[in-house]
């Protein structure tokens, strides 16, 4: 934190392994190397290798309406030791991309923890963003993800510590819920040592978005980066892949001090459109996606144009919507738009380039100038909240510890795992 108060978020990157692909190009090689060794071949890990890039690309999209019903058939697949303790971290996420309303979001660089260990009874603990609001009881999201994960490889529950340190404000539309239920599946799959299926079948998107209802938050908590997606009928199963991230990408969140409900927000947007409005979405979606993979974002702006929800939530509920995304757009912002279901506003700048406070680039970044102009604007409508600036992040949930520990003499992971 600096003295101008803005909150600022140091890249939290790990390698997630079992998702080879999502990895560092110096990660994946490393450890295909390690494999080749151990199996006593190149040729075998680098078949590995090909194949598990196919699993990387990931797609996000959610028809909310369609709550897709399933049954996994107990898995053992990969078994693996289990463990006395995880540790996990989860990404916050941003939905409803500019244009790509129900079908774009995207992992930030803010990060929820959860501890899993085995114990004689169960408890809930909570601390940090929201604690004195989320239960301490069955009820909660992480527990959900957790019976789920237990259901899944078909293992008994039993009785579980449950450790939460929570930075991802609530109910601001920052994926909170989302990081929950990943948290929730990925430290109950990590503790019982057990794996799902990913390639052709992403069986832990599947479990997440039946528990959430969509995946627009859910799959880029779970693989990182910007994900764009879609419910494929000829595979009966959600879909993900991966949109590229141009470099230097700063994002600045105004964040309400009040909370938005998503269920309340849906009634307010019409459940039919007008063809022009229709048309309006999927050229800027077009041109949002296209600006992405070319890297190009001299007129990312026109991808952020929208009129499938923005303004009928800006008018019924967010009257600070318009107002504090111009303001961004004045200071410098190459995009702005409303985070999720909301309250958060979420601008977009460039020029990006190594830590924050001891490397300047006065004429490319106007983070800090876009961040004061949202702060201005939202305090002149009596809108209480806070600024915070950060990245996106290329990785998803992770887990970060592990007892016993996933790492040998021979070949070691990341952090303490």
């Amino acid at each position: 934190r600096g003295s101008s108060g803005f909150q600022v978020s140091v890249p939290h990157v790990y390698p997630s392994f079992p998702n080879m692909s999502d990895a560092a190009p110096d990660h994946r090689w490393a450890l295909a190397f390690v494999a080749g060794v151990a199996l006593g071949g190149l040729l075998v890990a680098t078949g590995m290798r090909k194949k598990q890039r196919n699993d990387t690309d990931s797609i996000l999209y959610h028809m909310r309406d369609q709550r897709i019903k399933r049954t996994l058939t107990p898995l053992a697949k990969g078994s693996g030791q289990p463990k006395r303790s995880v540790t996990v971290h989860v990404p916050a996420t941003s939905a409803n991309i500019g244009s790509g309303y129900d079908c774009v979001g995207m992992a930030l660089d803010m990060w929820n923890e959860l501890t899993l260990s085995r114990a004689n009874e169960t408890t809930i603990t909570v601390e940090g963003e929201g604690a004195d609001d989320i239960p301490l009881d069955d009820s909660n999201l992480v527990v959900v993800g957790v019976k789920a994960a237990f259901k899944a490889v078909g293992k008994e529950l039993p009785h579980l510590k449950y450790e939460l340190r929570q930075r991802i404000p609530h109910g601001r539309g920052l994926g909170s819920s989302s990081a929950a239920i990943i948290a929730g599946l990925l430290a109950g799959l990590a503790i019982t040592g057990e794996k799902l299926d990913i390639t052709g079948k992403e069986e832990l998107l599947q479990l997440a978005t039946d528990i959430e209802g969509h995946p627009d938050n859910v799959a880029p908590a779970l693989y990182g980066g910007i994900q764009l997606g879609l419910y494929s009928g000829s595979h009966d199963r959600w879909m993900t892949k991966r949109v590229p991230v141009p470099h230097g990408l700063i994002f600045v969140i105004f964040i309400p001090t009040f909370t938005g409900k998503t269920s309340e927000l849906r009634e307010v947007v019409p459940k039919t459109v007008d063809l022009k409005d229709a048309v309006f979405n999927m050229g800027r979606l077009a041109w949002l996606v296209g600006s992405l993979v070319s890297g190009d974002t001299t007129d990312l702006r026109e991808g952020f144009d929208d009129r499938l929800h923005q303004p009928y939530r800006g008018k019924a509920v967010y009257k600070h919507l318009y107002p504090v995304m111009k303001a961004a757009y004045d200071a410098g912002a190459i995009g702005a738009y409303l985070s999720g279901a909301g309250p958060s506003v979420m601008a977009i700048t460039s020029g990006g380039k190594g830590d924050f406070f001891t490397q300047a680039d006065h004429h490319a970044r106007a983070d800090a100038a876009v961040a004061q102009a949202m702060q201005q604007v939202s305090k002149s409508m009596d809108i209480p909240g806070k600024v915070y600036i950060t990245h996106p992040s290329s990785t998803g949930a992770v887990v970060v510890k592990a007892d016993p520990p996933y790492s040998t003499p021979l070949v070691m992971y990341n952090g303490e795992t």
